[in-house]
């Protein structure tokens, strides 16, 4: 599909367009500057036309700051891989420097352009916009992103200006495997996302916190294609100070529900914390196939922690053993390439289904080696084991009495399970239901 770029200064209102165009609220919105960061990729749809729309960073070609910088980076990417530049400007601040400057940088590139004259809120507005013919970007489209004003006539000129569409035969999508990169802030998701796609896709910063959005990006590889979405960090709750930060959490949230697999990154400096057991235990309550990645271990070389690190990190994630743990570092490339595989086999023991000839076979043996517990002069009777579902697999004991069942013997019978199939790196749900005997 044809990409249209939004770009403009900081605090223009680029999100809230982008917003509007897409008829979601995927893309964080905050009165304060530089709440977006890094690309964001969305779909529209206008007279039968599909497109994307990436929204990006403010362009403030007079920042000094790093981090300014970077994301200014990151915007003039997407203009340059772009079909159609939207290019929106401050009704109420009228000309300035920066908007001239970022005028210019638009017309070197030499992108079919369009201007966009945002919060023109009234006709009197609407009669001023003239002014922005001086900036040399053609015609001013004047509209109002938060309350939809002439909205439909931007996406008729965004729509004719796109290039034609080749008549290709559709083709069947290829299955995707879908992975969040999960963890605390500053502990190298970003990093890692990059290397992974060999390219810099998001801003990497020491600065915790610098990825807000959640962005998704496709992975082609080895004939399989995977789809990465990158997070931000998850804060404690008592730290998530500002509205936007909420709204952060809030995509992690959806990113993990989202997906299939969910990397768990985790800073191998500092070890397995509070907030990364909170973490894990999300992960296991969505019951997501998940990997666990103890990252930056490049840095525990020639000290004698890298043991003692690993086991401590089986031991304080014990809840969720069934993760396979990998040490990486994201900075130099060692033991990335151990990801990928990895993210296969999780997926595929997640979506994994035992025959039920096979699972009965086992209960035999467990009920043979081991009797059932019994309360009060009762005794549990399991009858029959079936496979209910997959993803995260499902296993449904069919018994007399479910209460005569307490959780530290439905823990033996996932172990038992685990002991004879393979379902590492997915979560396992225990179902007693009562029937009668038969």
């Amino acid at each position: 599909m044809p990409l249209v770029a939004v770009v403009g200064r900081p605090n223009v209102g680029k999100s809230t367009l982008v917003n509007r165009l897409v008829s979601k609220g995927d893309a964080i919105v905050e009165s304060s500057p530089g709440v977006t960061r890094d690309r964001n990729y969305f779909i529209a749809s206008w007279r039968r036309r599909d497109f994307r729309i990436v929204d990006t960073g403010g362009l403030d070609p007079i920042a000094e700051e790093q981090l300014s910088q970077a994301i200014g980076k990151q915007a003039m990417h997407a203009v340059e891989e772009a079909d159609v530049v939207v290019f929106v400007v401050d009704a109420t601040q009228g000309i300035t420097g920066g908007d001239q400057e970022v005028a210019e940088a638009l017309r070197r590139v030499g992108k079919p352009a369009i201007l966009v004259v945002n919060k023109v809120d009234n006709q009197s507005r609407e009669d001023e916009a003239v002014e922005w013919y001086s900036l040399g970007m053609g015609e001013p489209w004047p509209i109002s992103a938060t309350h939809g004003r002439n909205i439909g006539d931007l996406l008729d000129a965004i729509v004719e200006t796109l290039p034609e569409a080749p008549e290709q035969a559709q083709e069947e999508e290829a299955e995707e495997t879908v992975v969040a990169i999960i963890g605390k802030p500053n502990v190298g998701k970003s990093t890692l996302f990059n290397r992974l796609l060999q390219e810099e896709r998001s801003i990497m910063s020491e600065i915790p916190g610098t990825t807000r959005d959640a962005i998704d990006t496709v992975l082609q590889a080895e004939g399989k294609t995977y789809r990465f979405i990158d997070t931000a960090g998850w804060r404690r709750r008592s730290k998530v100070h500002e509205e936007v930060e909420f709204y952060s959490l809030v995509r992690v949230w959806k990113a993990i529900d989202r997906s299939q697999v969910v990397i768990l990154v985790i800073d191998a400096e500092e070890g397995v914390t509070e907030q990364d057991q909170k973490i894990a235990a999300r992960i296991k309550d969505d019951g997501r196939a998940c990997v666990v990645v103890l990252n930056k271990w490049d840095k525990l070389k020639g000290t004698g922690r890298g043991n003692e690190t690993y086991l401590d990190a089986e031991e304080n994630l014990q809840f969720i053993s069934y993760a396979p743990i990998l040490r990486i570092s994201a900075l130099n490339g060692g033991g990335v390439s151990k990801l990928l595989p990895a993210i296969d086999r999780v997926k595929a023991n997640w979506e994994g289904r035992v025959p039920t000839a096979q699972l009965n076979q086992l209960l035999q043996q467990v009920l043979s080696q081991t009797s059932p517990p019994s309360k009060r002069g009762k005794r549990l009777q399991i009858y029959y084991l079936t496979q209910a579902r997959t993803a995260p697999p499902q296993f449904v004991f069919f018994v007399n009495r479910p209460s005569l069942a307490d959780p530290g013997y439905e823990r033996f019978l996932e172990r038992k399970l685990r002991e004879t199939f393979i379902f590492e790196g997915a979560p396992i749900r225990i179902v007693l239901r009562a029937r009668r005997k038969q």
